[in-house]
């Protein structure tokens, strides 16, 4: 984990910038930006309401999509047993929708207490469970290439921190490029084994940043998905404008 040194008096900096300690990239620009920046994608913390919306996305995914999502080319009945077993009270399931109420991207992060069969622990056995989670998401594919995945893994990241998780695993096939390039742009080590990579990424400890952002970023939610549709419309075209100036 990188660390930068203190700046010193003779950086013309004050006493309280000295003393503010060597921050790692998630603690800085990651937390910073859930809490302030790319506001053009809410995210929301779902609840059990939310369950139809969480099974109308998955049955959304192709075959080739449910390859990556799942491991398997899961089928429609397989994957309402699944969204079935979902806990909202255990899990942390988190989206990004549309202004017609559509989930288009989903974040699953298991928190330790869900993770009973620690097989994901195998090659981290001196990190006690309790200080794992994991994570899995996915993006339908009209929306692919706008950062949603890349926004949903920051704020998984953040939940996880200030839930004194301190490693976040994500087991993903080795041919999902787009999940192996977020993780590993955000400072994951990987382990190839065979045809799955497992993704290791070290959480600092929580703190006020963190904390905050997370504050922030479930009032903002929750604000914008309850204003009306054309404010959201509104604000997703000024986002594409956005993307496609980038």
């Amino acid at each position: 984990m990188l660390k930068s040194s203190p700046l010193g008096q003779d950086a013309g900096v004050s006493p309280l910038a000295v003393q503010w300690p060597a921050q790692s990239w998630l603690q800085t620009f990651e937390v910073l930006d859930l809490g302030l920046g790319e506001m053009q994608w809410p995210i929301l913390d779902l609840t059990e309401k939310h369950r139809p919306q969480v099974l109308a996305h998955l049955l959304q995914l192709n075959e080739a999509d449910r390859y990556l999502r799942f491991g398997y080319i899961a089928h429609d009945e397989q994957i309402a047993q699944y969204v079935g077993s979902i806990d909202f009270q255990r899990d942390v399931m988190s989206g990004i929708f549309n202004e017609a109420k559509e989930l288009l991207a989903l974040s699953h992060l298991a928190l330790p207490h869900a993770l009973k069969e620690a097989k994901a622990f195998e090659t981290a056995r001196e990190a006690p469970a309790q200080d794992c989670a994991e994570w899995g998401g996915s993006v339908v594919s009209p929306w692919r290439g706008r950062g949603l995945g890349k926004r949903l893994f920051r704020h998984a990241c953040v939940l996880a921190r200030n839930a004194n998780v301190h490693r976040l695993f994500i087991q993903a096939l080795t041919e999902n490029a787009s999940m192996i390039h977020i993780v590993k742009s955000h400072g994951a080590t990987l382990e190839r084994r065979g045809s799955e990579t497992q993704a290791t990424v070290v959480l600092p400890q929580k703190d006020f940043l963190s904390q905050w952002a997370q504050w922030v970023s479930s009032c903002y939610g929750k604000a914008f998905y309850a204003s009306s549709a054309q404010v959201q419309r509104f604000w997703h075209s000024a986002s594409e404008q956005r993307v496609r100036q980038a």
